[in-house]
């Protein structure tokens, strides 16, 4: 029982009597390493945790505790000694101490020695080769015969250990104090190690035989005992555990009202082993050996793999193929060999059933989870992401069994308190009923393994990882595309295969080689522009290629003249076309051309459906009408391009909010309706589709309605020419507080159509990247009477002007607050920062202190204030 390591995780059953603290429950779990050694010494009742519930995996144990821990091994899990309690032979042991029953059954066995003076040290740390020791003498070595004692003892107890695998798996310095764990995994291995007696003949060690009841599992569950011969182990020893070896495992099952398993063994449909406490899915498809009470199958000690059984590779479906020739298979590129040809009935199906499927059916296809029968194309999105383990039981080097764990793959599209809902024929989980992992929301895409399949019962619902990418190569004729270098298959979602494009960045779903879900991204709406007009195609000098002019309008709302050199990708070349009036996604290249893609179908800047020539929705008069573009809701955040003709020609980049503020109709100045030519973009939100993108071209004489709010500003400088532009060109320019910050404002040529000058006020329409429609305020007044109200009265009288006037402040009123004296603006700006104006040096006349525009109603719209010294500068009297 040597190979009792590593892969053995074991618990006893029947062993909650012994032990407050199970491993799985101590709160400092994370930190055990040696997490087997420790679950199944302190289901032994052999090391505890302690009362706060940790087990505390680094603290180091005394010679005192490991006195205890032999105790209790050596008798089976019993701790109580106090049988050999009383007078100890060591002076340091007092009548009474904690220790003193095992420290003298320790001692009386030979076991353990003291450290001289008669002193045993208690409270001393047990070093590695210490403990070790201590077991070599519990497995049948005498101290005197084997050199454990004196000059160099160190040095042979070491060497022994090693020999028995007692340091198998220990990484701490075995010379040094023993930490917790590692001091459970020495004695965990002790267990699996033969038992020696001295032979007087041979004059060395023989291992020690005895006879157990083994176990054969047979077809209906029930079990064949018979008397067998083995080598007597120090589990067999003390704790009378018995193995039964290399049996196949093929199903794991939660038992109904209990926190245990049942295995299954060899295709058996009825349990073999019972009131297993840990889950041992991961061993499903190996032979086993199982640790239990000698002739008790219900009394379940451990399991774990036969030395023999080897996991030679794990993946999924989609990354199976054909070998070289029949007796081989591939698993992610890596053949491997068959023990038998392709067409052995070798595949086991995840807890369900036995060998009912040849390798070849899956490396080429993909099992029907009904009909056991091949689909039509082994690439669909469930087959693709089933899971494969390859498993050599034989230890021949060559795979034997094949585990299959068939999937549904599938996108969120509810989740309420009690269920989801799950697309591509999933249907709807149940949280009470079903595995759902934490934080589930609506769009993840999951992997969801049947009830029949999962160990627990219930369907288990697993999140599919997203990785944004984009593709840099596609093979049309296998259906495959380069991502970071990686060439990854296609799935096929049952009408045809996932598309994707080389150039275009996708949200990808992919499980092992294949990709399942090509969401696209590049080209989310921020990345969409449109073409309003183009010029005629160019020649580059000395090439056959093309460039083209065009004025491109973005989705930030700026607008620029560009070149195009590339259309998706591909140099433009011959008769060149591109239709004005286009929206497109693009890239600005290194050499600052543009290479532009239409959007299409396979196009769609991450949103759901393109159409390109959108219609007039039924009892509308135009494909804009009542605030949605042909029968669409509009989003608010939605990118509508607007283009009008006439001599009021103008494109503006409008917000979806905008639009729709429009009036029911749009008509022109006949009254007649305008008709608009749209294409547009839709998104799924909520189960509705939303227009996120769209244009609306006419060639009526319109203005664009709602096209842009009036802005205000204060000049801080003077109107300045510069080249320091958005597109580098000559411009006129203006730095102007806008009541958060100062800002330069930039007019699309070499005047505003007025002149601004430091300490105006002044109000202007954004277009693009530019002003336009700017109005200078020429009034200035002093504020004689103010009722602090949103929209409520405020009494000026105007420099220059001899009677005074109220006006009524507009729903929006802007309120900017200035140090006019600096020309600067200042922040904090309110109602309450209109304040009545001061008086002249003589007492007689109000100063001005604000300046202001109305809008078309008559009503304050902007006030600027000086909010440092309360008068406008220089200093004027309001009045004549």
């Amino acid at each position: 029982m040597k190979n009792l390591k590593k892969v053995l995780a074991l618990v006893l059953a029947f062993a909650c009597a012994f032990t407050m603290f199970a491993g799985a429950a101590f709160t400092d779990a994370a930190d055990i390493q040696q997490t087997e050694a420790v679950e199944m010494l302190s289901a032994l009742g052999v090391i505890n945790g302690y009362t706060d519930g940790s087990f505390k995996p680094n603290d180091t144990i005394s010679r005192a505790e490991a006195a205890k821990m032999i105790y209790t091994i050596w008798n089976g899990g019993n701790d109580n000694a106090s049988a050999f309690a009383g007078k100890s032979v060591f002076t340091d042991v007092y009548s009474g101490h904690w220790a003193e029953g095992y420290i003298n059954f320790c001692y009386t066995n030979g076991i353990i020695n003291g450290k001289g003076n008669s002193k045993f040290a208690p409270d001393d740390k047990v070093t590695g080769t210490e403990l070790a020791k201590m077991l070599l003498i519990c497995m049948g070595y005498q101290a005197d015969k084997s050199g454990l004692t004196g000059t160099g003892y160190t040095q042979r107890t070491n060497a022994l250990a090693s020999q028995n695998g007692l340091y198998d798996d220990v990484t701490a310095a075995v010379g040094e104090a023993m930490p917790r764990q590692f001091a459970a995994q020495i004695m965990y291995n002790a267990l699996g190690a033969d038992t020696v007696k001295w032979s007087t003949d041979a004059n060395a060690y023989e291992k020690v035989t005895t006879t157990v009841m083994l176990g054969t599992p047979n077809s209906d569950g029930t079990f064949t005992f018979q008397t067998t011969v083995v080598n007597e182990t120090m589990g067999k020893k003390c704790m009378d555990l018995v193995t039964t070896k290399g049996v196949l495992l093929t199903k794991v099952g939660k038992e109904d009202a209990r926190d245990t398993y049942a295995l299954y063994m060899s295709g058996s449909n009825k349990a073999s082993y019972t009131r297993v406490v840990n889950d041992y899915t991961n061993l499903v498809g190996q032979n086993v050996n199982v640790m239990y009470k000698d002739n008790d199958t219900t009394k379940v000690y451990g399991v774990y793999a036969n030395e023999d059984s080897k996991v030679v590779a794990t993946g999924y479906v989609g990354q199976l193929a054909a070998g070289s020739s029949n007796s081989k298979i591939k698993l992610a590129g890596t053949e491997y060999n068959l023990d038998g040809n392709n067409a052995t009935n070798m595949v086991y199906e995840l807890n369900r059933d036995v060998n009912t499927v040849a390798v070849a059916t899956l490396s080429s296809k993909v099992i029907n989870d009904a009909s056991k029968t091949p689909n039509v194309d082994g690439r669909t999105r469930n087959a693709a992401a089933g899971e494969i383990k390859l498993v050599d039981n034989t230890g021949n080097g060559k795979v034997d069994t094949v585990v299959f764990t068939p999937v549904k793959v599938g996108k969120v599209t509810a989740v309420t308190k009690t269920s989801v809902t799950i697309d591509n024929g999933v249907g709807t989980v149940k949280f009470a009923d079903d595995t759902i992992y934490d934080g589930i929301a609506k769009g993840d895409y999951v992997r969801v393994i049947a009830s029949d399949n999962t160990t627990q019962g219930g369907n288990h619902v697993e999140k599919l990882d997203v990785v944004n990418a984009k593709v840099e190569g596609e093979r049309s004729g296998s259906n495959e595309v380069k991502v970071d270098g990686t060439w990854y298959k296609l799935a096929y979602d049952g009408a045809s295969y996932v598309t994707a494009t080389t150039g275009t960045t996708y949200n990808l779903v992919i499980v092992g080689n294949t990709v399942l879900y090509a969401d696209e991204t590049e080209g989310s709406i921020a990345n969409v522009a449109f073409v309003s007009a183009t010029e005629a195609p160019a020649t580059v000098l000395g090439t056959n290629n093309k460039t083209v002019k065009a004025r491109m309008y973005f989705a930030d709302g700026t607008d620029a003249t560009v070149t195009i050199s590339k259309e998706a990708g591909t140099k433009l070349t011959g008769d060149v076309t591109f239709a004005d009036n286009t929206m497109v996604t693009y890239t600005k290249l290194s050499d600052n051309t543009y290479d532009v893609e239409k959007l299409s179908a396979s196009n769609l800047a991450g949103c759901k459906t393109f159409v390109a020539n959108g219609s007039i929705a039924s009892g509308a008069t135009s494909t804009y009408y009542d605030s949605k573009i042909s029968g669409f809701s509009i989003a608010d955040d939605a990118v509508i391009f607007v283009k009008t003709g006439g001599a009021k020609a103008e494109t503006k980049v409008l917000t979806g909010a905008q639009v729709k503020s429009w009036d029911k109709e749009i008509k022109d100045a006949s009254n007649a309706v305008v008709a608009f030519n749209t294409s547009y973009l839709t998104d799924e939100s909520n189960g509705i589709d939303y227009i996120k993108a769209a244009t609306l071209v006419t060639g009526s004489n319109i203005s664009v309605p709602g096209a842009a709010d009036t802005s205000y500003a204060y000049a801080v400088t003077d109107q300045y020419t510069t080249t320091s532009t958005p597109n580098g060109e000559k411009k006129i320019a203006v730095e102007a507080w806008n009541g958060t910050e100062t800002v330069t404002l930039y007019a699309d040529g070499l005047s505003f159509g007025t002149t601004i000058s430091a300490g105006k006020l002044f109000s202007y329409r954004v277009n693009g990247s530019y002003i336009e429609g700017v109005t200078v305020a020429t009034s200035e007044a002093a504020v004689l009477g103010f009722d602090g109200k949103a929209e409520g009265e405020i009494k000026i009288q105007d420099a220059g002007v001899a009677t005074d006037k109220t006006y009524t402040l507009a729903k929006d009123c802007v309120v900017l607050t200035v140090d006019d004296a600096k020309t600067a603006g200042m922040a904090g700006a309110g109602l309450d920062s209109i304040v009545e104006a001061g008086y002249n040096t003589a007492g007689t006349k109000r100063l001005v202190n604000i300046s202001y525009l109305l809008d078309g109603d008559g009503k304050i719209a902007v006030i600027v204030i000086d909010a440092e010294n309360n008068k406008m500068d220089p200093e004027t009297p309001a009045g004549v």
